[in-house]
């Protein structure tokens, strides 16, 4: 149950509706265990025996409400979910379009009981006004959120609507103050109803509507504590505002009030100008006198900028001990003994926690934060910020955000920067807060925006990067600059994108992998690894075809076997594989599992198994476990043939498939096809199901679509024809991200003898051929024959 007291009062999913018990339990949920005298005297003023009557609206509640309310002699207390708190928990929260939400009407709104004391209405009416207050302030809160994203039309209906909040008390004059600018920005009709309003109580409203946004879009926002701090100096007190560049410390001089000077070099004095105007050509003693009697506080933003003749007269006015508050920020540590020193850093969590997003996406920059609030892009408000930074210190920057991990060694080689300048550039970058004492940038995303909007410079810098590395890592570095590389890069460049492809694979995206291969530098061995990642997408002629221009050698004829193989020439497949057996060791292996198949084809079982054995006793050897799985599941298959019982034929592929997802996943979609030969349906399904589980879990595609597609089959010839086709449908889907076009038919032909569909079989077919699967295509074109002809139709060969 929940009690609802904003708009009125009642309790939710109850029948209970008895006032002045609902009341007794409102009080005591906001004002907590109250004594049982005091709630008598409150409630039963005039009642001879007001303790009884509190007993019976007590008991009423009681049963009325179970366990709502308890009461010992003394006292008496509640305990009950209501809206009042859901309001305070956002409040809190900071959630201050929660709250408005939640804000459903003045607090007992519409309550009136004949035989309330004075101090009881009075309790309400001043709650339902201090509520009421609260939500203004929310409402308030959330107008100048609004505006800080320069959403001023929506930050003044959001005004308007705290002005005229129903039961919210009289306007103090900090809050016309506050609405006043957010009106005028979304250029309200209520201006002048606001502007009399506040000159009623004296205060002077003159502001024009572009002042009032400028000052709204400036919203120093996270800074409150220090600007408080930096408002309450006394005269002859100074103050050193530390900082990097571009981490807010002009935004905070500029909202206090005072005389803002930015410091500058030329003529003497020319920081302190506009204060000594009329005195200079003085001596040093008038100028000390007349700046001494500036009313401040005086505001110096960049010390380090201003001339030395200004430094020297403001150290003098130090000693002096009096004069007007002077506060100045720096990037430097205070060149003299400052009241207090305020170092500022990136925006906290804290500072930021009523702007959802903008930590994450700015790392609490303000330069940053303040783009983010009006909802620009933040690459433009870095390139400010990269722009005051010193040349080195930039390029280091942008060198690190291109790496995933920071690597402050690899940065300063690929860079050729000497130690000492290295560590400058580091110091300039820490104290402008753009990276953390790791390296690590504090938000990266914005940079590397920036960087795609300079394709040169980010060439450069990847090229630069990628000549310090190899393999893998080296990859993404040589994809961004490939349009710089030199003759003396191909050889790395091949290696890199080499090692992608292979990971590509490794993954199950031969796709992927071919189209990263079509941009690498075309090498024998980049050709050769091509024409592999053709073959594991199903495209087997056009991978032959790809090695025709490629010199004969004992890795080509192991992979030309195994094209050979799937084309349906198994001769040819065993003399590549033959020849292959003069290579080297991974050459031999896969030399032997395709001249198993061949022997395994023709029955010879013992022979097939000698060549899977020797096969997964090579790609052990190699440390290569997939390829062993694949050929000792191949081994299982001819045992099977050969009459052993399933699970003893696949026992030492499932041991060695215990810590291979892999593996594991192709040893139980061997199992299901087993399993469907001997028409042990629901074995098959769960195999499959099995298989499924461990492919997905491991991103395994490629066995992932034939898991699915072979348990289609089996709930097809199970006649459960809705769960074959969300099977095939699933195949599907897989296959399309693979890029898979052996499998992309295979399915298709399924899905459309399922749903009756001789078109779709013809774009299989058609598929199929594409790939080179002739036998494939030959079985499916025979398939299509046969529906046609039942059909009436003719049949084109």
């Amino acid at each position: 149950m929940l009690l609802r007291t904003l708009g009125g009062l009642e309790l939710e999913h109850s029948d209970f509706g008895r006032l002045k018990p609902l009341l007794l339990l409102t009080y005591l949920l906001v004002e907590g265990p109250s004594e049982r005298r005091h709630l008598a005297e409150l409630f039963w003023p005039d009642n001879a025996d007001a303790l009884n009557s509190l007993s019976v609206a007590l008991t009423r509640l009681r049963k009325g409400v179970p366990g709502a309310v308890e009461a010992d002699e003394v006292r008496a207390w509640a305990r009950l979910d209501s809206d009042l708190d859901a309001l305070k928990a956002a409040l809190e929260a900071r959630d201050y379009a929660g709250a408005i939400a939640l804000y459903r009407g003045p607090f007992l709104e519409g309550l009136y009981l004949p035989d309330w004391s004075a101090e009881l209405e009075e309790w309400v009416y001043a709650r339902r006004e201090h509520v009421a207050g609260q939500v203004r302030q929310a409402y308030l809160a959330l107008a100048e959120q609004e505006a800080a994203r320069s959403r001023f039309d929506q930050a003044a209906r959001l005004a308007e609507q705290a002005y005229g909040l129903r039961a919210a008390p009289a306007l103090e004059p900090e809050d016309l103050l506050r609405l006043y600018p957010l009106l005028l920005a979304g250029n309200s009709l209520l201006l002048g109803e606001v502007r009399r309003e506040a000159g009623d109580l004296g205060l002077r409203l003159e502001q024009r509507a572009e002042e009032a946004r400028a000052q709204l879009r400036r919203v120093l926002v996270g800074r409150e504590r220090e600007l408080a701090v930096l408002r309450s100096l006394g005269p002859g007190q100074w103050a050193w505002v530390r900082g990097g560049s571009g981490i807010g410390k002009s935004a905070l001089l500029r909202a206090c009030s005072g005389r803002y000077l930015a410091g500058r070099p030329g003529l003497p004095y020319a920081t302190l100008e506009p204060l000594l105007r009329g005195a200079l050509g003085q001596d040093e003693e008038a100028l000390l006198r007349r700046l001494a009697q500036d009313p401040g506080p005086v505001l110096l933003d960049g010390w380090e900028r201003a001339d030395p003749e200004s430094r020297a007269l403001l150290t003098r006015l130090r000693g002096l001990g009096r004069g007007p508050a002077v506060i100045v920020a720096s990037r430097e540590p205070p060149a003299l003994e400052p009241d207090l020193l305020l170092e500022l850093g990136p925006l906290t969590a804290e500072a930021l926690r009523d702007f959802p997003g903008a930590l994450e996406q700015t790392g609490g920059l303000p330069a940053l934060v303040e783009a983010y609030l009006r909802e620009e892009p933040l690459e433009t408000a870095l390139e400010a910020r990269l722009a005051i930074l010193s040349p080195v210190a930039r390029e280091v920057f942008l060198t690190l955000a291109l790496l995933d991990e920071p690597d402050l060694v690899l940065t300063r080689r690929a860079l050729s920067l000497e130690a000492p300048r290295m560590a400058e550039a580091l110091e300039e970058l820490a104290t402008a807060a753009l990276i953390e004492p790791s390296g690590r940038l504090r938000v990266r995303r914005p940079v590397l925006d920036y960087l795609d909007g300079q394709p040169s410079l980010q060439a450069a810098l990847s090229l630069r990067l990628a000549r310090q590395r190899g393999g893998l890592e080296a990859f993404p570095l040589y994809r961004r600059s490939r349009l710089l590389w030199e003759a003396e890069d191909l050889p790395e460049v091949g290696q890199a994108y080499a090692a992608w492809a292979r990971e590509l694979l490794r993954r199950g995206f031969p796709q992927k992998a071919a189209e990263v291969l079509e941009e690498a530098p075309q090498g024998p061995g980049v050709r050769l690894l091509y024409a592999r990642c053709l073959e594991r997408t199903g495209r087997y002629q056009e991978a032959l075809e790809s090695l025709q221009a490629l010199p004969e050698h004992p890795d080509l004829l192991a992979l030309k076997g195994v094209l050979l193989w799937r084309l349906g020439r198994p001769e040819e497949a065993r003399e590549a594989a033959e020849a292959a057996l003069q290579g080297g060791t991974e050459a031999r292996a896969e030399a032997h599992n395709t001249l198993g198949k061949v022997f395994l084809s023709n029955k010879q079982f013992d022979e097939a198994l000698d060549r899977f054995n020797r096969a997964a006793a090579l790609f052990y050897s190699l440390g290569d476990p997939v390829r062993r799985g694949g050929a000792l599941n191949n081994a299982a298959l001819t045992r099977l043939e050969m009459g052993e019982e399933a699970e003893q034929a696949f026992e030492e592929v499932l041991e060695a498939s215990r810590d291979n997802l892999r593996l594991r996943a192709g040893a139980y979609l061997n199992l299901g096809l087993v399993f469907e030969r001997q028409q042990a349906w629901g074995r098959a399904e769960d195999a499959y199901r099995q298989s499924i589980t461990w492919a997905e879990e491991a991103g395994l595609l490629d066995v992932a679509v034939l898991a699915w597609n072979n348990l289609g089959s089996v709930l097809n010839k199970q006649a459960r024809p809705e769960a074959a086709l969300e099977a095939f449908e699933r195949a599907m889907a897989s296959a399309r991200e693979t890029g898979d076009l052996r499998n992309l038919a295979l399915v298709l032909a399924n899905i459309s003898q399922l749903t009756g569909n001789p078109s779709a079989l013809e774009e299989a077919v058609l598929l199929l051929e594409g790939a080179g699967d002739h036998d494939y295509a030959e079985r499916f074109r025979r398939e299509l024959r046969a529906v046609r002809a039942q059909s009436g139709a003719k049949v084109q060969s």
